[in-house]
């Protein structure tokens, strides 16, 4: 189990781990109460979300340019 501290959270639906809200809220589809699930892992993946170094998912990756050493 990772630690969940801050705005990391994770989904009860699928277990994913989620570096925040926006990320989490970036994996739900559909209509609330309809046809509302979670993306699978090659959806969030089309979409550009990431897994970060922790291991959790990220709503996009991180530029190469922007990563410190």
């Amino acid at each position: 189990m990772k630690q969940l501290n801050g705005d990391r959270n994770q989904c009860p639906g699928c277990g994913e781990y989620f570096n925040s809200s926006f990320a989490f809220d970036k994996h739900r589809t559909g209509d609330f109460g309809t046809n509302r699930r979670c993306l699978t892992v090659p959806e969030m993946e089309s979409k550009k979300m990431a897994k970060n170094t922790a291991g959790f998912w990220v709503s996009e990756k991180m530029p190469q340019d922007r990563i410190q050493p």
